[in-house]
């Protein structure tokens, strides 16, 4: 049961990126704990749920974790929790928070080109799509202890300009390049 936790521990630190543990040096003793891939797809979806339980319009850290479960499993769950989030609470979000979760969910679709299923590709376009007007045609709006330059902003200029870049990158997407 030790080992069970200790495997966990390790695959949740990670995110299940092997790649993540070999870099960090721990993915021999993870390799040595022999999880099965049952008890990896489990740990995955409790993973999922809990970043997803996390998601906050005060940061977006849990939101950058479930880009990167998406980039390295090429799993759909977290662009759809991340989907259903942004549509639900992101209205009355500053527009710093409006676009690093634009931008994850556009790194989310780029990543998984090709696998999602066209209703929730849609359904992803129009959140972020949806946002990134937000942020283009409204002022600027920053709640405290969010700030511009330590996200490598300038002004309201530069806000908008990485709003338009994401658009660009959403209208790939949907032509299917990336």
């Amino acid at each position: 049961m030790h080992e069970e936790r200790d495997a966990k521990r390790i695959f949740m630190s990670y995110g299940g990126s092997t790649i993540r543990m070999y870099r960090a040096g721990e993915y021999e003793a993870y390799k040595a704990f022999g999880a099965s891939p049952e008890e990896e797809a489990k740990w995955l979806e409790e993973l999922i749920e809990e970043l997803s339980d996390e998601l906050s319009i005060r940061g977006w850290e849990a939101v950058g974790r479930l880009e990167e479960i998406v980039r390295d499993r090429k799993d759909v769950r977290p662009l759809e929790r991340t989907i259903k989030f942004a549509a639900r609470h992101l209205k009355s979000a500053d527009s710093l928070v409006k676009l690093m979760y634009a931008e994850r969910i556009v790194a989310m679709l780029q990543a998984l080109q090709g696998i999602v299923p066209v209703p929730m590709l849609h359904e992803s376009v129009r959140t972020a799509k949806i946002l990134l007007d937000d942020i283009v045609e409204k002022p600027l709006i920053l709640d405290a202890g969010h700030d511009l330059a330590a996200n490598g902003l300038k002004d309201k200029r530069a806000l908008n300009r990485r709003a338009e870049q994401a658009i660009e990158a959403l209208k790939r997407v949907l032509d299917g390049g990336s």
